[in-house]
């Protein structure tokens, strides 16, 4: 297999409880949400997708699913890790359309001292799900969690040596989250003025 720059891992199998349907499906312009993921991800970097196959083709991608299913994104990051070959790898939310651009950007700031890089908003917030790991510390902390089925994201990333990057109001903008319709309309009106 060629060299890649990464591996991305596209978590796509949540809940969707607050959307009211599979938000992966949802239409964002032209195409459903994880097409527009998909799209945005550079050809250098390997795609993991978590979740039911997307039926992409306008890139390669492998599939893999939690086990059992809907055991949350540490579950599937589980998953997906014993696809991954990469030294780094991006985790990346389904729901946020427009971050993969800025999370690939987190490689140029990225220390051997590093586990993991990930912005932090003008409240505080971290975002680990458009985030930067090494695969080696990620490993580590599973197994320091131990079962990740139903595990918290902020259980994960407790252990690791974060490396914060504040958000400019550019990137907090474009890091949109569509958790409910009222976000894909945000998300729709985002899009128009890129």
């Amino acid at each position: 297999m060629e060299s890649k720059a990464g591996s991305i891992i596209v978590l796509s199998g949540g809940t969707s409880s607050r959307f009211g349907a599979d938000k992966s499906q949802a239409i964002l312009g032209h195409q459903q949400l994880i097409h527009h993921i998909l799209a945005s991800v550079p050809g250098e970097f390997e795609i993991i997708v978590v979740g039911a196959d997307p039926l992409f083709t306008g890139a390669p991608y492998r599939c893999v699913q939690e086990n059992p299913v809907g055991g949350g994104p540490v579950a599937g990051i589980a998953a997906a890790l014993e696809l991954c070959e990469s030294e780094i790898v991006g985790v990346l939310a389904t729901d946020m359309p427009f971050a993969a651009a800025h999370m690939i950007h987190l490689l140029s700031a990225m220390t051997s001292h590093d586990d993991a890089l990930m912005y932090v908003d003008s409240q505080g917030f971290k975002q680990p799900l458009a985030a930067l790991y090494r695969r080696e510390a990620l490993e580590s902390a599973l197994s320091k969690i131990g079962n990740p089925h139903g595990a918290s994201m902020r259980t994960l990333i407790s252990h690791l040596n974060v490396h914060e990057i504040q958000m400019s109001p550019e990137i907090e903008k474009a890091m949109i989250d569509v958790d409910t319709p009222h976000d894909l309309v945000v998300a729709m009106e985002y899009l128009a003025k890129i």
